[in-house]
C-alpha cells in the first residue's frame, strides 16, 4: 500500500472540515438551552473532540506533503520538542523541528486532559514502532495518539467517527505499550492485534480505554 494511505488521510481532512463547519451551530445551540452551565460543558467537549480529530488530520496531511518532497516514513524522526535531544543535529528528518517537517506541536486542549499523574504524561504522540494487525502488511505503521483524555471527549470522538459513544476496552496490553513508543515510557511495545481490541478491527481511528485511561489512536501510515 502507498506510504500515507492517501485516501484515508484525505478522509480525515474532510472530516475535520465538516466538523468545524458544524461548530458554530453547536455553540449557538448551547447558548440557547435552559441549562447554560451544562450546555457550555457539552459545547466544550464537542470543541475538544473536533480539535483532536483535526490535529490528527493535519499531522497526516503534513506527512503526505513530506512524502511528496521525498521523505519516506522510515526516515522520519518523531522526537518531541520536549525531548532534550530535540535540537541535536541532524534535524532535517524530524517531523516537529523547524528545520525538518516543521509540524507545529500542540498541547492537548486543557479541558480534554485527564492525566493520572503517573507514567506517561497526557498529550499527543506520534511514532512508527509497531504493527497494527489489520493493516496490509506486517511492517511497522505510523500511529498518532491523544493519550489520557477525558471520558466525555473520548465518547464524543467515537460518536463522530462511528456514530456510537461506546468505548472499547483494550485487553492483554496497556494503551502505552500498544500505542506509544516505549522510548517515551517504561513499558515494552507490542503489536496491536485484534485480540487486544476486537472492536478496533479494520478501524483506522478510534478512542479506547485501558485501566481507566482513555486514548484516541489514528493510523496515519498503514503499511
Amino acid at each position: 500500500m502507498s506510504y500515507s494511505q492517501r485516501g484515508n488521510a484525505f478522509l480525515y481532512v474532510l472530516i475535520a472540515i465538516i466538523l468545524f463547519a458544524g461548530l458554530a451551530f453547536t455553540l449557538s445551540r448551547s447558548g440557547s438551552q435552559k441549562d447554560p452551565v451544562g450546555s457550555l460543558t457539552e459545547g466544550r467537549v464537542t470543541i475538544d473532540a473536533n480539535n483532536i480529530i483535526a490535529y490528527a488530520a493535519s499531522v497526516s496531511n503534513m506527512m503526505s506533503q513530506l512524502d511528496v518532497a521525498g521523505v519516506s516514513p522510515d526516515q522520519l524522526d518523531f522526537i518531541l520538542p520536549s525531548d532534550a535531544a530535540f535540537n541535536t543535529p541532524p534535524s532535517d528528518k524530524k517531523l516537529f523541528h523547524p528545520s525538518g517537517g516543521g509540524m507545529n506541536y500542540k498541547a492537548l486542549p486543557p479541558e480534554a486532559r485527564a492525566d493520572n499523574g503517573a507514567g506517561l504524561a497526557s498529550g499527543y504522540y506520534v511514532g512508527r514502532f509497531n504493527n497494527v494487525e489489520w493493516t496490509p502488511t506486517t511492517a511497522n505503521d505510523v500511529i498518532f495518539v491523544a493519550h489520557e483524555i477525558s471520558q466525555s471527549v473520548c465518547k464524543a470522538i467515537n460518536t463522530k467517527i462511528t456514530g456510537s459513544d461506546t468505548i472499547p476496552a483494550l485487553a492483554g496490553a496497556s494503551s502505552q505499550d500498544l500505542l506509544v513508543d516505549d522510548s517515551l515510557h517504561g513499558g515494552s511495545n507490542a503489536d496491536f492485534m485484534v485480540v487486544n481490541c476486537a472492536a478496533c478491527d479494520e478501524k483506522p481511528a478510534l478512542c479506547v480505554s485501558s485501566g481507566g485511561t482513555y486514548t484516541f489512536y489514528s493510523v496515519l501510515v498503514a503499511d
